[in-house]
């Protein structure tokens, strides 16, 4: 079940009329309460209706075995569908080269997060200046850029205030000539009704505008399934869609499909994680690994919007080796499944 919007009374806009408008106040969004558009439900598909290739993709902190496994799926007659970077972006020519279909996203570590403070257009002028110069060797083979990691404002007004930077900055990287991945959330945020807000600014509609995408963080534990079709924070249970996994349905079947404002989905960070609660692991994770995953892109290939999902992560260091999962990219692991084989199959049935 989802909702389709259908305003009764007037509603006070929270999009800006220029970017010097001024950011709305929390007394206003306590008033904007008051009037709120009335969300009709509807009924939504049953039964999956996957289709097409894996949209099953790789997140990198360095290169390690990327692209030898881009590599080897390509000349199988696959591709992957998404390649991430961090800070190095190099080796994404070299995916790019191997195989043009994989969408690349790249995110340089030079800043993680912004305040929600001063005026909105001027901050994105500042931290889009500190970005672009990192980005410019690169900008041919990298399809979109993200500009944070998880960085959510505390606050309703503090979320309007972030859709304003991000218009703002589409505007300057559109003028450079960059496609942006925008906001960046992680897993279980934001709320259906701190969407609501995010909407009514305008954000999804000029980044439709400017070939843009949205970007989410999706992971659940100890099966990507663990909270499906629960209640979320504000909203009732749905049976397409989970508290964490395929959240981002609430955004898309709930607001920008009924108002024609969808833009690319790119989940770039997605797959089991221990951090966001559940009961305790039965046995090695990388056991259920891919067949978690690919469970997971069942239900991403049911919706022709999103382009892929990465997976946390290669080449990782530190307290983040607990996560890698390059083993399981091959056969003969010991893990027995493997991704070479499951995205190689899928593309030798279409």
């Amino acid at each position: 079940m989802g909702y389709y919007a259908l305003s009764l009374c007037p509603a006070l806009s929270l999009a800006p009329t220029s970017m010097n408008s001024q950011t709305p106040t929390p007394d206003a969004l306590q008033a904007q309460e008051s009037s709120q558009r009335v969300y009709l439900p509807y009924v939504s598909r049953t039964g999956s209706a996957a289709h097409g290739p894996s949209k099953l993709g790789l997140h990198t902190l360095r290169a390690d075995g990327a692209v030898a496994f881009v590599q080897a799926v390509h000349d199988a007659g696959a591709h992957v569908a998404l390649v991430k970077a961090l800070d190095e972006f190099g080796y994404l020519r070299q995916v790019k080269t191997i195989s043009p279909e994989t969408i690349t996203v790249g995110r340089s570590m030079v800043i993680q997060c912004v305040s929600a403070s001063d005026d909105p257009a001027t901050v994105a002028r500042n931290v889009m200046a500190q970005h672009m110069p990192r980005w410019e060797y690169e900008r041919d083979v990298v399809d979109y850029w993200e500009v944070f990691n998880e960085c959510k404002a505390p606050t309703l007004a503090g979320q309007v205030w972030m859709a304003e930077f991000f218009i703002a900055a589409m505007e300057i990287a559109e003028a450079n000539d960059y496609r942006l991945a925008i906001f960046s959330y992680s897993t279980g945020v934001p709320q259906w009704h701190e969407w609501e807000a995010i909407v009514e600014t305008g954000v999804f509609a000029r980044a439709k505008e400017g070939g843009h995408a949205l970007a989410l963080h999706e992971y659940d534990w100890p099966v990507i399934t663990q909270r499906w079709g629960e209640p979320t924070e504000d909203i009732p249970p749905h049976e397409d869609r989970g508290v964490l996994a395929a959240r981002y349905r609430y955004l898309y079947r709930d607001f920008l499909i009924p108002r024609n404002e969808v833009v690319p989905l790119l989940i770039t960070e997605c797959g089991l994680d221990p951090a966001v609660g559940g009961p305790p692991e039965d046995g090695p994770w990388q056991q259920r690994y891919v067949q978690e995953m690919i469970h997971y892109d069942t239900l991403l290939r049911e919706d022709d919007y999103v382009l892929g999902a990465a997976m946390f992560s290669l080449g990782t260091f530190g307290n983040w080796e607990r996560y890698d999962y390059e083993d399981l990219l091959w056969p003969g692991n010991p893990y027995g499944e493997n991704f070479f084989d499951y995205i190689v199959s899928l593309a030798q049935r279409t």
